[in-house]
């Protein structure tokens, strides 16, 4: 049976879709299906090109995953040393980085990662990589001697719900999907933890919020005053949890945001219910120039290169 392209909708999402609609339409549309080599080309090349991550992403990407393993590990009554889940790191960043440096990304996207600044010929000195990972062994060294660590080894593991768990809810006919990084009960309270590698960006991270707590609220049932949602700073030497106002404003502002962004969305459809796009003359190029250089689409983005053959 084909897999069938689903609208949806999720924070990430719609900052692509803000940014430039034709870099979204070739990732969420002209990109399917380019998971299969035998794909057309102008398919296969969106696919491996969406695929591709820029140096602070990976540095993000590869943190939250050592410290997913860490935290299930954990849940299982295993705790990781701390030099065990350094080594995991360095070990999956050279991994990574080899693989992305031969290209290996064009044959098996899925399994093997492939960075911008090596698809684009970026000049990135090798001081600057060993930057990145230093500054993600920095923030797996905080995590591990923050306050919250300490109290999530005491923790009772019965209370937890989630771990980097992709999960969905329904909001305006259409599939939210949220990844939450932590969640736990406690003291009749669900509590929501959100790992920033970068910057701490409150005003930025309050959509995100407002949709994480739309998800706990259906899923565990639970009213707004029962949430309490977290950003937690890996970056600062001895992270804390910086709490975030949840309330019934914050969900109204995020319900108007996501509606809108849906709307805006769908407009853009030629058939609602099947997910077709219009054609792809009506995705708007974006109008600052200054984020072409950075997008993962600008060797097939007809602005510069014409249609793929």
């Amino acid at each position: 049976m084909a897999i069938e392209n689903v609208f949806s909708w999720s924070k990430s999402r719609a900052e692509e879709f803000h940014e430039c609609q034709r870099k979204y339409f070739y990732n969420r549309y002209a990109s399917w299906g380019g998971w299969d080599k035998s794909a057309p080309k102008e398919a296969r090349m969106a696919y491996v090109l969406k695929n591709l991550k820029n140096r602070w992403a990976w540095k993000g990407e590869t943190v939250h995953h050592v410290i997913e393993d860490v935290l299930k590990a954990l849940r299982n009554g295993q705790t990781v040393p701390l030099e065990t889940a350094l080594s995991r790191l360095t070990e999956t960043m050279r991994r990574n980085y080899r693989s992305s440096k031969s290209k290996k990304n064009w044959d098996d996207p899925k399994n093997n990662l492939g960075l911008f600044e090596h698809e684009y010929e970026k000049p990135v000195s090798d001081t600057v990589w060993k930057e990145i990972h230093d500054s993600s062994a920095e923030c797996l060294k905080n995590f591990y001697g923050s306050d919250l660590y300490e109290e999530l080894k005491a923790d009772d593991k019965k209370s937890w719900l989630v771990i980097e768990d992709l999960e969905e809810f329904n909001f305006n006919d259409a599939k939210i999907y949220v990844k939450l990084d932590f969640a736990r009960r406690k003291n009749d309270k669900i509590e929501i933890f959100d790992w920033k590698t970068g910057k701490n960006d409150s005003d930025a991270a309050a959509v995100q919020i407002g949709a994480y707590v739309m998800y706990a609220m259906k899923k565990w049932n639970v009213p707004v005053e029962n949430i309490r949602a977290f950003l937690f700073n890996l970056s600062a030497p001895k992270p804390l949890a910086n709490e975030q106002p949840v309330s019934e404003a914050l969900i109204r502002s995020a319900a108007e945001i996501m509606s809108g962004s849906i709307r805006d969305m769908r407009e853009l459809l030629e058939n609602l219910e099947k997910n077709i796009p219009k054609p792809r003359e009506n995705f708007a190029f974006t109008k600052n120039e200054k984020l072409c250089n950075y997008c993962n689409f600008y060797k097939i983005c007809e602005k510069y290169n014409g249609v793929i053959k």
